[in-house]
This record gives structure tokens, sequence and C-alpha cells, in this order.
């Protein structure tokens, strides 16, 4: 029998170890979308107690204990249905009560990525090799308080110990980023007393694409007041989403992000889409087809838009959000109510992608490449249901410069990145591959990156032990090298 989460854990083969603690273990961390808050990081507070640093904001963890019919009062501290159970006398009583529900939780998690993710982090930030269970909850509560408690455990310390050297965050448009820029965004030198860390925004126009948003008419009126320019027609408004692209360019933003959560295509004209944006723009309802026409449209100018100003752009497609009413009601967005949703949509993404590409990428194709900081479409496409795979694998393939993505939120476990490791190797080229991401609001998270390196790891490893790829030290650890951190660097162009 294996033991438990041992240093060779996920590594099937002599070869995949030698990749892994020779070549990906002490790579750097490049973090290209998360949700980690610009101001606990430069304010650099202490996280509280072992509860407040798993649990606060962390919705992996509190779908699990929703799933354990634990009380959501322990969970996000809303709707308590059955009576919260009595503090625990003599400990941080109510945090504790919390943590302890999840350490049950915990025990019942088998094959639960979770489990794995939970230990892994015991391990990596605390020192902690033993399985969490309840007889030992007490003893690991303390331990890991105590190290809390100290200023190398603080949001800085812990993203240093991880070997965090880049990460970017998700920002609105209007955003005045005055956390980076107290963080120093966009100095291309390490800032003293951060060692090298940089955290730079990412430009997420959730507002400007979502038409059918009841706050659409305010957003876009005060779009208008903080560019100081009247808009007359969708080109104005345009002209001035580039402009805050420039200011987060300054501040050395690398990516933009969009969430695409239904329809988004249908073909349309300029006139078409500047009616339907003043309709929105008066608060006035958008049936389907118009929807789908105006974020058809304005993706494709904003696609152009970031291959002329250098931004890396992200699309995440099929998530289905909040979906339990009532807990929307009581505690809001991102608690863990999203699930997959289902529609066909490779004939509207394609339809995006080469109105993208068929203007702005002429120079490249002109070209037959682009090289390290020059102007064209770069794109990397993210599905959350599993069956989209193949489809955005291989609609990737028909684009210079457009990858499929890692493995995305409900896909982020073994099984899932296996599979998307397996289907863009077999449709595009792995050593070009640009590694992983947390997409996670906890700053325990990191470790998740050591999870996917060595699951890529062994998957090259079992190539090789088969036959099915030649042993070459020398190249293929230089491959795994640039897949855990260089080829994000190059392609990113940080």
């Amino acid at each position: 029998m294996i033991s438990f989460l041992n240093d060779d854990f996920l590594l099937q083969t002599q070869t995949a170890k030698t990749l892994y603690h020779k070549y990906a273990q002490n790579e750097p961390i490049f973090d290209f979308h998360n949700h980690l808050s610009p101001q606990e990081i430069y304010e650099n507070k202490p996280l509280g107690n072992l509860a407040n640093a798993w649990l606060d904001h962390d919705h992996y963890k509190w779908r699990a204990m929703r799933a354990a019919g634990v009380d959501e009062d322990l969970i996000t501290g809303h709707l308590a249905t059955s009576g919260v159970p009595e503090p625990v006398e003599g400990v941080e009583g109510r945090d504790y009560t919390r943590y302890l529900a999840f350490v049950k939780t915990l025990e019942g998690c088998v094959g639960n990525p979770l489990y794995h993710w939970s230990h892994l982090e015991l391990q990596r930030y605390f020192g902690i090799t033993e399985p969490l269970t309840q007889k030992n909850a007490r003893e690991v509560w303390d331990k890991c308080n105590e190290l809390l408690a100290k200023p190398e455990y603080a949001p800085q310390g812990l993203l240093k110990k991880m070997g965090v050297k880049i990460l970017c965050t998700t920002d609105d448009p209007l955003d005045d980023l005055q956390w980076h820029k107290k963080l120093g965004a966009g100095v291309p030198e390490p800032v003293e007393g951060r060692e090298g860390l940089h955290v730079l925004p990412s430009f997420r126009p959730d507002f400007i694409i979502n038409a059918d948003s009841p706050e659409f008419p305010e957003y876009i009126s005060r779009l208008q007041q903080v560019d100081g320019n009247r808009f007359l027609t969708i080109s104005d408004m345009l002209a001035a989403v580039g402009r805050r692209m420039d200011y987060f360019k300054e501040l050395g933003s690398l990516v933009s992000d969009h969430s695409l959560e239904g329809d988004f295509y249908l073909p349309a004209n300029f006139t078409d889409v500047n009616y339907i944006f003043e309709k929105a723009w008066i608060g006035k309802k958008l049936n389907h087809d118009e929807l789908a026409k105006y974020k058809g449209w304005v993706l494709v100018e904003l696609g152009k838009l970031y291959a002329k100003k250098g931004f890396v752009m992200q699309i995440h497609i099929g998530a289905l959000r909040d979906n339990n009413s009532a807990m929307f009601q009581k505690a809001g967005k991102n608690i863990g109510e999203d699930s997959l949703n289902d529609f066909n949509y490779a004939p509207q993404l394609g339809a995006v992608l080469n109105g993208i590409y068929s203007d702005a990428g002429m120079d490249s194709l002109r070209s037959l490449s682009l090289s390290k900081g020059s102007k064209g479409p770069k794109v990397i496409l993210y599905n959350l249901n599993p069956k989209d795979n193949e489809a955005l694998a291989t609609m990737a393939a028909n684009f210079r410069n457009c990858q499929f993505g890692p493995a995305w939120w409900f896909n982020d476990h073994k099984d899932g990145i296996e599979e998307q490791i397996r289907i863009y190797a077999r449709t595009s080229v792995l050593g070009k591959y640009v590694g992983m991401l947390t997409d996670s609001r906890s700053f325990l998270s990191y470790p998740r990156h050591e999870y996917f390196r060595r699951i890529l790891c062994n998957y090259i490893g079992n190539q090789v032990e088969q036959g099915e790829f030649p042993w070459d030290e020398e190249s293929l650890g230089q491959m795994v090298k640039n897949i855990c951190w260089q080829n994000s660097v190059d392609f990113f162009g940080a």
C-alpha cells in the first residue's frame, strides 16, 4: 500500500518522479486568473484563525459542507435552518465549530479533490503531514493558528512561500486600481520588500457585455462620466472602453476576462447593434436575439481592441449561476450555488473568433508568427461543461495563438486535469501549453499548482514508460519547466 500524500504523490513512474522533483517542483508560479483581493494583498493583515483562512472565501468547501448537511450559519453565516450547535467550550467558539464541521465533512470526501487540496495546504503551509480527523482536529487547529499569527503567514508571506511571482486579479473596468498602484503594479523591476511579486489587474467588462442586466443603464452612464466624453453611438462607448484598457495597461495589465453563460452571438451590423445599445441604455428589455446580436458584435470589437493593445483575451463559457434563489437573496453571489450549463455554442464561438482574427489578425498571418511584444489576437478558451472539451480544443487549433485553457472550476480535479491534458496534447502541441491557474479567492489555494504539475509529469512519464514517446531527460525536463512557468511568461508578454 502506498502511503497517503507522500513525496511521490500521483507520480506512478520513475520518469514522472524525475520530471517533477527535478524540473517542475521549484518553478515559480504565474497565476493568470484568480479572484484574490489586491487590497488584502497590500494591507497584508493576518488571515485570522484556520476557520477564517479556510472557510471565509472558499466556495468549494462551502459546497461540500452543504452536501454533508452542515447548517448554513456555519458555512456563510446565513439561513440557519436547524439550530447552530453550541460552541465548543474552551476554544474560539463559533469559528472552531465551523472548522470542526468542515473536518467532519472532509472525513467523508473520498474521491473529492477537496481532500487532496486541503491536505496539500496543511502540508505545504503548516508542515502537517498526518490526515486531518476529528481526533486530531484540535491539535491541528492550535498548530495552524500559532503559525497564522506570525507575520510571514500574512497574505504576502503565503504567496512568497508558494513561489508566486505574478498573479492577475479580476477587476472591473471602472476600478481606479488604487491597490494595484500601491502594490507597484506595472513596475518592471521587483518592488523592494515584496521579493519580486507582481500583482497585476485583469480587465473584466461583464457589465458592458451583459446588456440585459438591470445594472447596465447606470453602468454605461458611469462609464460616460468617468471617460468625460458624451456617448452618441456605441462606437463612442467602445472608444471609452479602449481608454480604460489603456489605463489598465499602464498598471501592467496583461489579460482580459469574459464569462459567457448563454447564447452570445447572432450576425448583426452596426445599425442593428447601435439601436440595441440605445434601447438597453434607457432600460428597455431586450429579447433573446437582440441580446445575442449585441454580445457577439461587442465581443468581436473588444477582441480587436485587445489585439491592438496587447491583452490576452480569456473566454470562460458555461456557468449556470445563482441557481438557488433563496440563497441568492440571503447571501448574494459567488457562494457555491452555481453549476454547469448545457448549451451548444461552437458555431457562435467560431463566429466570434473569426471576427476577431479576420481583422486584427491579418498582420500576424502575413508574418506567420507573433513575436513577444507584438500586437495581434491571443485568446484562451475555457469550458465548464466537460462535454465541450473536444469542441474547444479543436476550435482553438483553428487560430494562431489561441489556446484551449486549463481545466477550470468544476473540472479542476485529477480526472478533469488528466483529460484536459490528454485532449490538449492530441489536438495541439503540449510543449506550448501555458500551464495552470487557481481561479480562487483563497490565499491557501496555491498548492493546486503543485497538484497540476504532478499530474502533468505523470502524464508525460506514462507516455515515456509505455514506449509512446522517447526518453530525453534534458528535452522533456525543459518542456516541463516551460509549461510550469516560461510559456505563460512568453504568451502573456510578462
